[in-house]
């Protein structure tokens, strides 16, 4: 939509942080963040056209913001960040870890769905971001350094070996994951119909409006998609569907010079009006409310 950028090549994004990274893969990129050495101290809000994963180490000044979360002081921390996400940062000190930049097609799957049904920490309605121990930052970055080093000398094989290595962090970040008590992985029809709906959602929240439009996208009746969605994540499709939209309208109010009607059409409410009600209903604001709060504390 108007007004927040989308880098959907990886240089694309360095070149807007005016870094002195440069990746000769389209589909992949990893780097240590001590190496990266940027022109610019902030980027504000964009989104990107592939997946991010960042394994912190510490940071000094740095601060990201997901999904209008803001975290700083990342020490020991995993960040992921799927396709389409908002996200921005400031940076004016050093951060210490590994950062990777990378398709669903470089990790062997076909569609980014695919890929979210393995890996739903990726979805971009959630802030991603855990702790990890030391000693599995560590054990996790014996990974990282082989893959560095088969970047760096592209000897035979190395993408192959690259990949195979990165697959083996994603499999131990999922155990890290799921090991931290999110709820229902004994549930795996379940999980990847609520993936694949978050997945849909995302795609599709401007045109689909109706628990039935999805429904018919997963082959499933709308009571089905209701009661799967209602036991995996507590909320009702029809509520996931319309926070979607809220959360998208905020992103424009808060980045953008568009008007109220403006937005209110972009996101297929069906007037103005109505889209003010659910707004304030929903976040506790009027749409201008937000904007002005929101305008006055990004200054």
């Amino acid at each position: 939509m108007k007004g927040i950028p989308t880098f959907v090549d990886i240089n694309e994004l360095h070149e807007a942080t005016a870094s002195n990274l440069r990746s000769t893969n389209k589909s992949f990129h990893c780097f240590r963040m001590e190496e990266l050495h940027m022109n610019v101290d902030q980027l504000p809000a964009y989104r990107s056209g592939f997946f991010t994963l960042a394994l912190s180490f510490g940071s000094e000044n740095f601060m990201i913001n997901i999904n209008e979360e803001e975290h700083n002081d990342l020490k020991c921390y995993i960040i992921c960040i799927g396709p389409g996400q908002i996200s921005s940062f400031r940076k004016e000190g050093n951060w210490k870890g590994f950062c990777t930049f990378f398709t669903a097609e470089f990790a062997t799957y076909k569609t980014e769905m695919n890929f979210l049904e393995d890996y739903p920490f990726f979805n971009i309605n959630n802030t991603n971001i855990f702790p990890i121990s030391e000693d599995q930052f560590k054990q996790i970055g014996v990974y990282y350094h082989q893959i560095l080093h088969e970047q760096l000398h592209t000897g035979t094989y190395y993408l192959d070996i690259a990949r195979a290595t990165f697959q083996a962090i994603l499999l131990q970040i999922k155990r890290i994951f799921e090991n931290t008590g999110s709820k229902g992985f004994s549930d795996k029809a379940g999980i990847v119909i609520a993936s694949k709906f978050q997945y849909l959602v995302n795609q599709h929240f401007v045109t689909k409006i109706t628990v039935e439009q999805y429904a018919q996208l997963l082959h499933i009746s709308p009571n089905h998609l209701t009661q799967t969605i209602k036991m995996m994540t507590g909320r009702t499709p029809k509520s996931i569907i319309l926070q979607r939209r809220i959360e998208e309208a905020k992103y424009l109010l808060r980045y953008t010079s568009n008007d109220m009607s403006t937005i209110a059409y972009l996101l297929n409410f069906r007037e103005p009006a109505h889209f003010n009600n659910l707004f304030k209903k929903m976040s506790g604001f009027t749409p201008l409310a937000f904007r002005k709060f929101y305008r006055s504390s990004d200054y």
